[in-house]
């Protein structure tokens, strides 16, 4: 019996290998490699991520303010190590990224499996228009404000404000530290308002928190943190939502400065 299912369970594993393999690749942002280096890249309309196709995200990717991302269920998003990609909601934007339980959009390192290691990548940052306890908009952290084309605020006056749906969806090997207690985590939350849906994520191997809210008041539940450098679940600024139903695994050889 035993037998059987790690034989069922190789064959499921090199379905799945040989079913992303045969997709098409696109690189969506500023472009790969070193040259691309937190290069700002702006999404100045709306644009659809199909499964069928592998995306390779490059640079700091903001979707600007009015526009929408969507992707669909099962896509690949590979994030590219060389230029620091980064997913960036801004204020105003919308991502709908509605995974399902049978097919969950994966955002992961672009390295070769075996190869990937915490901090290959950004992560995703959520910019809503919510309050916080501070008397202004702020910059979320990261290292934004030092490079210009790159305005990353949050905060406001709309308690219920959305940023669209994160459902359904898996983030491995992102975070990078862009300076002491500077860091992208592996999804940022600047000023999320509470018709934002949030629910059934992991983020894995974060090389800083798995999950960070700089206020806003965002109802987020089914959340698993596996293996982070820091925080599993860090708050700031006077986050009044809530967080139901999380797992937190830690790693004890792991930890933050």
């Amino acid at each position: 019996m035993v037998k059987r299912y790690w034989s069922i369970a190789l064959a499921v594993i090199l379905a799945v290998s040989i079913g992303f393999a045969q997709r098409p690749t696109k690189v969506i942002g500023a472009g790969e490699g070193t040259a691309n280096f937190r290069v700002p890249f702006h999404q100045t309309s709306n644009l659809t991520l199909y499964k069928d196709t592998t995306y390779i995200l490059t640079g700091w990717y903001f979707v600007d303010s009015l526009y929408r991302l969507t992707i669909q269920p099962g896509t690949l998003v590979l994030g590219d190590s060389g230029s620091a990609a980064t997913l960036i909601i801004s204020r105003g934007a919308k991502i709908h990224a509605a995974g399902t339980v049978n097919s969950p959009i994966v955002f992961t390192s672009r390295k070769a499996p075996g190869q990937r290691r915490p901090g290959d990548w950004g992560g995703i940052v959520i910019l809503g228009a919510a309050p916080t306890n501070k008397p202004t908009t702020q910059q979320i952290e990261g290292g934004f404000g030092t490079i210009p084309n790159t305005l990353a605020m949050y905060g406001g006056a709309d308690p219920n404000d959305s940023s669209g749906v994160l459902q359904y969806l898996r983030l491995e090997f992102g975070g990078i530290a862009f300076s002491q207690d500077n860091e992208i985590n592996g999804i940022t939350f600047g000023g999320v308002g509470a018709k934002t849906v949030v629910d059934h994520i992991q983020v894995s191997f974060a090389n800083d928190d798995d999950f960070e809210f700089f206020g806003g008041g965002v109802q987020a539940k089914y959340l698993v943190g596996w293996r982070s450098l820091d925080d599993c679940f860090d708050t700031d600024y006077g986050f009044s939502g809530k967080i139901q139903f999380i797992l937190d695994k830690r790693d004890p050889a792991i930890f933050d400065a």
